[in-house]
């Protein structure tokens, strides 16, 4: 495959003060940029398909709302943190089952129904408004043949609105998927083509950063697009975090419960390794394409949850060899044993038994050389395109979003399901 990354010095332009207009037929603008159709809503952002004036070029538009994004996230938060915790002694008593076992579900929809949705963490931990500035400072930087590219950030003071230009996929998503729900598998060479694109750009992002690591946290066939061409963009990097090189430990539950390891489906747990999360999510992706279905299911999360932990995926006996010994390492229950990336790209089903090798991990990282860290200075500038008016208005919102969360959190649940925010989508 000839898919690598390119060292690019140009930095993403930041647009203060752009200009919105409503047309009056249907159609927005904002700056040169026409707003057509919505083609994705998530828990903090709208994303439209639209057309550079300029350029003449399809683009995709994220739209964040200050004041909305920040409450209703916080919201979903809130009753999500308030919920689990109530939820702990049954998750416990569930998790010292012996009979729990695989049960089909009729589940929501991989984008809105309750299993795919992404768990976003406690209030406490992380605030709407770092997932915004870190999702840009982390597209900023980003250059890479698969993945979702951003063109420029527009800031509307007087809309209380930012804008992220991005990447159109004309293709769509590669598999719309959920519990309960099949879908066409993919051919065994469209599958390996596409699962060879997602390991190049997950390398990518988590080596080719001087000095940081990032991890996606939420990797699933909902936030996999592909161009008119066939090429495959990883986008929604709105959970990604980023870390010390070398240090991916973390407590911060974040993705969506389908796609979840092991080690994150037990309540209270401790530390984690991310990228070993990203590696099981991988697995699960994968498992999606090759049989149309998801390898874990349950009749509500708690049982979700079980099944992962303690389930073995079916994986019938027709199966190539090599991708049912890459499906099981992939899904290791143990993070420690799991598979590690260098050992994923020489795979013999990844390779076809070296036929079909992956581009050198030199080249994939830039021919060597690596991208500028992401700074402390890197997230606070990711919104300088707040002006002051727009800023003002961020600071009421979010000095309304704390107020809102120590509410929400001061508040007794009594409500024992888990409650999670619509999945965000990258277009």
């Amino acid at each position: 495959m000839e898919e690598h990354s390119e060292i690019v010095t140009r930095e993403v332009p930041v647009t203060l003060d752009a200009t919105y207009h409503d047309t009056g037929d249907g159609e927005r603008t904002i700056n040169q940029y026409v707003l057509k159709e919505q083609i994705g809503q998530g828990s903090y952002a709208t994303v439209s398909r639209g057309y550079d004036t300029i350029s003449h070029m399809e683009v995709a538009i994220k739209e964040f709302r200050y004041g909305e994004s920040l409450w209703h996230l916080t919201r979903a938060n809130a009753n999500h943190h308030a919920s689990f915790l109530g939820s702990k002694s049954k998750l416990r008593r569930v998790q010292m089952s012996k009979s729990a076992g695989l049960r089909g579900t009729r589940g929501g929809r991989g984008r809105g129904g309750l299993f795919a949705r992404p768990a976003a963490p406690p209030p406490e931990q992380t605030q709407p408004i770092d997932m915004i500035r870190e999702e840009i400072a982390v597209l900023k930087k980003l250059r890479h043949n698969n993945v979702i590219r951003m063109y420029e950030v527009l800031d509307d003071p007087a809309e209380d609105s930012l804008y992220m230009v991005l990447e159109f996929c004309a293709g769509g998503i590669l598999m719309d998927i959920s519990l309960g729900k099949t879908a066409t598998p993919l051919s065994t060479e469209d599958a390996r083509r596409y699962f060879q694109q997602l390991v190049v750009g997950i390398e990518y992002c988590k080596y080719s950063i001087h000095e940081n690591d990032i991890a996606h946290r939420d990797i699933k066939p909902d936030n996999l697009m592909t161009t008119a061409d066939g090429t495959l963009k990883i986008v929604d990097f709105g959970v990604s975090q980023i870390f010390s090189k070398g240090d991916d430990v973390s407590k911060r539950s974040a993705g969506s419960p389908a796609f979840f390891a092991p080690e994150m489906c037990v309540a209270g747990h401790g530390e984690m390794h991310i990228k070993s999360t990203d590696i099981w999510a991988m697995g699960v992706t994968l498992y999606c394409l090759v049989f149309g279905k998801l390898p874990f299911e349950g009749n509500n999360i708690l049982d979700l949850y079980e099944n992962i932990r303690t389930a073995t995926p079916e994986i019938p006996e027709s199966t190539d060899p090599r991708l049912a010994d890459l499906l099981r390492r992939l899904m290791t229950k143990d993070p420690d044993q799991r598979i590690l990336m260098d050992e994923i790209r020489i795979h013999p089903w990844v390779t076809d038994d070296g036929r079909a090798p992956l581009v050198s991990k030199q080249d994939n990282l830039g021919g060597g050389r690596v991208r500028d860290e992401v700074t402390d200075e890197d997230l606070a500038q990711a919104i300088k395109s707040i002006s002051a008016g727009g800023l003002f208005t961020l600071l009421k919102a979010v000095s309304k979003w704390k107020s809102r969360s120590r509410s929400l959190n001061e508040s007794p649940s009594t409500n024992d399901d888990i409650s999670f925010p619509e999945s965000s989508q990258s277009q």
